[in-house]
C-alpha cells in the first residue's frame, strides 16, 4: 500500500506541475504579452541588447573602418541620430588621408546607399561593417544610421512612426547634398521593414529612392511574429492572434510590407537564406509574389540562397557574389 501511495503522490506531483506549467506557458505569459506594450516593444526591437563590446562610435577607425566619419543628424521631432558615412573605395585611394568635405563628395557621382539596421546592436556591429567593407569595394557610399534609442543616438519612446520618420529624415539629409546622386536603400530583418514603409511615405512627398535592398525581409509584422520559433508552440490555440498578435497591431507596430509597396515605384531586390530560422525564407516569398500581382514584376526580383551556404538569417553577407548582385540591381535600376 505504502508503495502505491507513493507512486500516486508522485503522479500527482507530476500532474501538478505540468497543470501549473501550462497555465504559465499557455495563459499567464500571453496574458501578460497582451497587456503590457513595454514589452511589445523591448521584445520586438531589442535596441539595447547585442550592443558591440567597444561603443566608441565617434572613431569609427577603432572597428578598422578607414575613410569613415561619424556625425549626427538632428530631427524636427528633436532627436539626434548617430550616423556613419563610409566613402566608397576609389575616393579613399583618390585623397588618402586628405579628403575633402565627406558632405561634398555625396555629390561625387558614386551612388549612395542608406543602411537600416535590424533589431538589436549598432552600426558597428561586426557583420554589418563586414557588409559596409563589400559595398564600399564597389564603390558606394554608405550611410548607416542607428535610430532612436539605439547606440548612441537619443533615447526616445520606439515605435514604427518614429523610426520610419528616422529613417525619412536621414534619406532628406542625404538627399539634399547628393544633388541628383541615386540613393538606394537596404534594409535587413526589421530594417526591411522600416525601409518600406519610410521609402513608400518618401514617394508621397514625390522623392523617389533609386532602388530598395530587402536581405531577410518579412511580408508583415504579424506573420513573423506567428513564425517565430517561441510563437508556433502558442498558434494553434484559438485565442493565439487575441493575445499575441491584435496587442501588438493595436500597439502601433504593423509593419505591412506587402501594403507599403504594392503601388510603390521604387525597384526592389529580395534577399533570403533558405536556412533562416529567425524569418522564414516563405515571407519573402509570400512579399515577392504579393506585390508582383499589384505593380510592374520587372521592378521585384527575389534572390533566394540555398541551405547549403548556411547563411541563416545574418550571413548573406558573406556571399562571394554579393558585390556582382548589387552592382548588377544598381544598373537594372540606373537604366
Amino acid at each position: 500500500m505504502c508503495i502505491n501511495c507513493n507512486k500516486r503522490k508522485a503522479c500527482y506531483t507530476t500532474v501538478g506541475f505540468f497543470s501549473i506549467a501550462f497555465v504559465i506557458i499557455f495563459l499567464l505569459v500571453p496574458a501578460i504579452w497582451r497587456y503590457s506594450p513595454s514589452i511589445q516593444k523591448s521584445m520586438i526591437f531589442l535596441n539595447h541588447d547585442f550592443m558591440p563590446d567597444v561603443q566608441n562610435y565617434s572613431y569609427p577607425e577603432v572597428y578598422g573602418m578607414d575613410g569613415t566619419r561619424n556625425f549626427y543628424i538632428d530631427t524636427k521631432d528633436n532627436i539626434t541620430l548617430g550616423v556613419w558615412h563610409i566613402l566608397p573605395r576609389n575616393l579613399i585611394v583618390k585623397y588618402g588621408k586628405n579628403e575633402p568635405s565627406y558632405e561634398e563628395l555625396l555629390s561625387h557621382g558614386e551612388p549612395i546607399i542608406i543602411y537600416m539596421h535590424g533589431n538589436s546592436g549598432a552600426r558597428a556591429n561586426n557583420l554589418r561593417m563586414k557588409l559596409y567593407r563589400k559595398l564600399r569595394d564597389i564603390n558606394c557610399h554608405v550611410i548607416a544610421v542607428d535610430y532612436r534609442s539605439y547606440a548612441d543616438s537619443t533615447d526616445a519612446e520606439l515605435d514604427e512612426t518614429g523610426l520610419v520618420s528616422d529613417v525619412m529624415e536621414t534619406y532628406k539629409w542625404v538627399h539634399k547634398r547628393a544633388k541628383g546622386i541615386p540613393i538606394f536603400g537596404w534594409g535587413h530583418s526589421l530594417g526591411t521593414g522600416i525601409g518600406a514603409h519610410a521609402f513608400s511615405l518618401l514617394e508621397k512627398e514625390n522623392i523617389y529612392p533609386s532602388g530598395l535592398i530587402l536581405e531577410a525581409p518579412f511580408n508583415k509584422i504579424s506573420e513573423a511574429i506567428r513564425e517565430y520559433s517561441t510563437t508556433k508552440v502558442l498558434r494553434y490555440f484559438p485565442w493565439f492572434d487575441f493575445f499575441i498578435i491584435d496587442p501588438v497591431i493595436a500597439n502601433g507596430i504593423v509593419f505591412d510590407t506587402e501594403q507599403n509597396l504594392k503601388n510603390a515605384k521604387v525597384p526592389v531586390l529580395i534577399l533570403h537564406a533558405q536556412d533562416d530560422i529567425i524569418i522564414p525564407y516563405q515571407l519573402s516569398e509570400n512579399l515577392y509574389n504579393y506585390i508582383t500581382t499589384t505593380r510592374n514584376s520587372e521592378l521585384t526580383e527575389l534572390v533566394i540562397y540555398d541551405a547549403q551556404y548556411k547563411f541563416g538569417h545574418q550571413y548573406i553577407c558573406r556571399d562571394k557574389e554579393l558585390e556582382k548582385k548589387i552592382e548588377k540591381f544598381i544598373q537594372k535600376c540606373l537604366k
